[in-house]
């Protein structure tokens, strides 16, 4: 196995008013919780931070990175990842999608191949999902699209080699519906739901 996964921690979190990595999340934080559910698929794995140190106090075996560029969102994140990180190469995905299937993020690593971005064809309310594995092939277009302030999904795509699949793929692998697994925890609203649905999966089994 060699993979490599990058958790994109950063953010100011306005709606939610607090950090959401930090959130409890079962009997952990939800960025521990990711953490426990990813990396028994991915060797190495790698926390897009503000600030180096955010996360230190955690039981993680994962190294932070720093936002080069302040305020640039999740695309000031993963660039500045690609920078850092020591393969050619990472699956990138939000804090705040929690339900996500690790079996998703190994079906696009392993279909990444040469692409620059590997990824799903992302639509009405999934439009700003970050989920994709990203080569460093693309640092110089997000670099000029922080630049010039054209931080858009389609602005990146356009501009590099990708590979993009159906989110109907998804059932092939996995039982996780689609919803769920790019449900995002942008408020306390969502966050409620998600700590109930939790809840209510373990009561059940």
């Amino acid at each position: 196995m060699d993979r490599t996964l990058v958790i994109l921690c950063g953010g100011d979190s306005s709606r939610m008013g607090t950090t959401k990595a930090l959130l409890p999340f079962e009997d952990k934080t939800m960025v521990e919780y990711i953490y426990d559910k990813f990396s028994p698929y991915f060797n190495k794995i790698y926390l897009s931070v503000n600030e180096r140190g955010d996360f230190s106090h955690l039981d993680i075996d994962a190294q932070e990175i720093p936002d080069i560029s302040k305020n640039g969102g999740p695309y000031a994140g993963i660039m500045s990842s690609l920078t850092m990180i020591s393969g050619e190469k990472a699956f990138f995905m939000s804090v705040d999608t929690p339900f996500m299937d690790p079996r998703t993020a190994v079906f696009l690593y392993d279909n990444s191949a040469d692409y620059d971005i590997t990824s799903f064809k992302f639509s009405g309310k999934y439009l700003d999902t970050i989920c994709g594995v990203f080569s460093k092939k693309c640092i110089g277009t997000l670099f000029k699209g922080l630049f010039f302030n054209r931080t858009t999904f389609s602005y990146i795509l356009d501009k590099v080699y990708t590979n993009l699949y159906d989110t109907s793929e998804i059932e092939e692998f996995s039982k996780i519906s689609v919803d769920q697994q790019f449900y995002k925890v942008n408020d306390r609203q969502s966050y409620y739901y998600a700590v109930f649905s939790i809840l209510k999966k373990n009561f059940t089994c």
